[in-house]
């Protein structure tokens, strides 16, 4: 039974609670703020409050708290936060993969780097998790060749296509960018920030018809946003949109682990890098399904740019 701290009531469910809180015309937020105050690890920073769950669970308030932490902390303390946190979000999902790169960053969990550091490699910190990363291959060196100027095919209904040397407009199963004369079974959604947006909430169901499409080919989608993470959160306070984040970066993640090793979310930051990493991707084909390729690029490991 769950007792109501104001007047001792007892209930047998959240939500009976959460409802008889309007009794005494107070919210849940200033109720579990008030009678289970709560801060955080290092800073010592009243927890938020956006649910009960997240707020019990809450002991950073935000990944460079946990990096500051991280830096001052026992190494032996900080091994044991970092499988923590990350096995309670792989337990709660089921899920048969560890996280990824772009997954840690949203949820505001220990980025691989800091796994490597106390673990050696991400492949070891994986195996006391018992579970295989998504992407558990390095980036072949191949990549940073120079990739022949093939012509591009590009998809009539691409609003903004990339001006390539060589290209050609023609209606594709799959994606927006294909390369003529090589098939590698790998194709590249590209979009702006505002097509991820709307593609990853509005357009979801109809975005996944595409990811399933390029799973009964036997295929590969690679989805190209011309922003960055960071950036999409900065702009989504900035120009104060009504977009769900937690949404949309949800349905990333879901994707990726509904569909493993069918597709990969990529955030190349402007269309300049967009535009030299797009042929590299369609002519590198398989050899980049299991590569981590965002990891290569916010950590500057890229050659090429």
């Amino acid at each position: 039974m769950i007792e109501c701290k104001i007047c001792s009531q007892s209930f047998s469910t959240d939500k009976s609670l959460h409802a008889h809180l309007k009794k005494h015309g107070i919210f849940q937020a200033e109720y579990y703020c008030t009678y289970y105050p709560r801060t955080s690890l290092y800073y010592k920073r009243k927890i938020p409050f956006t649910n009960k769950k997240e707020y019990f669970n809450t002991e950073f308030i935000d990944i460079n708290e946990f990096l500051a932490w991280e830096k001052t902390e026992n190494p032996d303390l900080v091994k044991a936060k970092c499988l923590e946190l990350i096995l309670k979000r792989t337990k709660e999902k089921e899920y048969w993969f560890a996280p990824f790169h772009n997954e840690l960053k949203t949820l505001q969990l220990p980025p691989i780097n800091i796994c490597k550091k106390h673990f050696g490699t991400y492949g070891n910190f994986c195996k006391l998790l018992n579970l295989e990363p998504l992407f558990d291959k390095p980036m072949p060196k191949d990549f940073y060749k120079d990739v022949p100027k093939i012509e591009m095919l590009i998809d009539t209904r691409e609003q903004q296509p990339i001006s390539f040397e060589k290209y050609s407009m023609e209606k594709l199963y799959v994606g927006d960018y294909l390369l003529k004369n090589i098939y590698t079974n790998t194709f590249v959604d590209r979009k702006s920030e505002s097509d991820f947006l709307g593609t990853l909430s509005s357009g979801f169901d109809r975005f996944e018809r595409e990811v399933q499409k390029a799973a009964d080919l036997g295929g590969y989608l690679f989805v190209v946003t011309e922003s960055s993470i960071d950036s999409i959160y900065e702009n989504h306070k900035k120009y104060r949109r009504k977009t769900n984040l937690q949404y949309v970066f949800h349905n990333m993640r879901y994707l990726c682990h509904k569909y493993p090793r069918i597709i990969q979310f990529l955030f190349t930051h402007n269309r300049s890098i967009s535009k030299d990493i797009i042929p590299r991707l369609l002519y590198n084909g398989e050899k980049l399904w299991r590569v981590d390729v965002q990891y290569y690029l916010d950590n500057n490991l890229f050659k090429i740019f």
